[in-house]
């Protein structure tokens, strides 16, 4: 038995998604730059010509040298404490990078009243890692003595309070300073002006007889 299907009919026309005969064939992709110039939405225009908003979405946005050059300019821009947190974690071990996370939680950490007891206070403005990482550099030197300091070496180094806690100063990366741990045990909870008074007092004594 043979079927004769009448490719007229509106509701059949609709389900192929055919054209009229006498309609001059164009891509789908103008059709949808067409209706879209015409300030249509995208729900509008998957409406009309029964396509997906995704597939609109493709065709409307940017070709590929487009977004090679978005690409480009996105890699460009990028912050430069994104560079200086990738630079130092290229030299610094896995490990490593969690224990100077660790120290500084245990900087900001420290409580005012008592050196054994830790409690998160005194801070105005919460910092990560990586914002101490931006301010000491991507090649940090002990800020007491200049000497370099490899972040490797966790043991080597520590995350000294500038202004001692006991003498009111605060868990803020403002008062952060990285420093060798032979300067940090001297300096223990003196003043930078009464750490340097000290350290001059002992050269005069050095020096007493030259």
């Amino acid at each position: 038995m043979r079927v004769h299907l009448n490719f007229t009919h509106p509701l059949l026309s609709l389900f192929m998604n055919t054209r009229k005969p006498n309609k001059p064939f164009k891509s789908r992709k103008e059709d949808i730059l067409r209706l879209r110039k015409k300030g249509l939405s995208y729900r509008q225009i998957a409406k009309k010509l029964g396509c997906s908003r995704g597939t609109i979405s493709y065709h409307c946005g940017l070709d590929e040298t487009q977004r090679q050059e978005k690409n480009a300019r996105s890699n460009n821009n990028r912050s430069v404490l994104a560079k200086k947190v990738d630079s130092f974690k290229s030299r610094c071990t896995r490990s490593k990078w969690r224990t100077f996370r660790n120290k500084v939680k245990g900087f900001k950490a420290k409580d005012s009243r008592s050196a054994n007891t830790y409690r998160i206070n005194n801070l105005s403005h919460n910092f990560t890692a990586m914002d101490v990482v931006d301010k000491i550099g991507d090649d940090p030197i002990c800020y007491l003595t200049g000497r370099k300091i490899d972040l490797n070496k966790s043991t080597d180094y520590s995350l000294d309070h500038i202004v001692p806690t006991i003498l009111g100063g605060t868990n803020d990366l403002s008062n952060l300073g990285i420093c060798c741990v032979e300067a940090n045990n001297a300096k223990a909870g003196l003043s930078l002006e009464d750490f340097y008074s000290l350290c001059e007092e002992i050269l005069a004594w050095r020096d007493r007889d030259k």
